[in-house]
């Protein structure tokens, strides 16, 4: 590795010099010729210290890391179901019922077939007491139709029970 400090070192100062050279006499074929042979010399030193690079090589061994688990691409497109389908219900209920609701869709798979296991929804903040009761009923009655749930399907966020 010395070796090609050494040579880049002399190529660089063959290079300055090579321009001084240019700059002071004009000489254009100079300049070549000393480029040229610092490069030579850059080349030799670089077949010398080849075999040396080589034995460093080969006992280089890269860093043990575990590997980061991500799971299966059924988990995966699962997990990117929910997010779309509960993105897709949130704005769905929105324009129907004129409410601000936050869900969170868990599917599960049997089988070859998928199926939604439970919803946990949240009204949005500031809804009035007296109304939450018959938003979580209208909200709770569109999920279940459009997801096929049965009664526990639902689970509603700050209310006792779940439900």
């Amino acid at each position: 590795m010395e070796q090609l400090k050494t040579a880049a070192a002399v190529f660089c100062t063959a290079c300055i010099c090579a321009e001084l050279v240019g700059q002071l006499l004009g000489d254009t074929r100079g300049r070549r010729c000393i480029k040229g042979a610092a490069g030579l010399y850059i080349l030799l030193a670089l077949f010398h210290a080849l075999p040396a690079l080589q034995s460093d090589a080969a006992g280089f061994t890269p860093p043990q890391t575990a590997a980061e688990s991500y799971g299966t691409a059924q988990q995966m497109i699962l997990a990117q179901a929910q997010t779309d389908l509960a993105a897709r219900l949130e704005e769905q209920i929105g324009r129907q019922t004129g409410l601000d609701v936050s869900l969170t869709v868990t599917l599960e798979a049997d089988g070859g077939a998928v199926r939604a296991a439970r919803v946990y929804a949240a009204l949005a903040p500031g809804l009035d007491p007296g109304r939450q009761a018959a938003a979580r009923r209208q909200v709770g009655g569109l999920l279940e139709e459009a997801l096929a749930l049965g009664g526990d399907g639902v689970v509603w966020a700050g209310a006792p029970g779940g439900g």
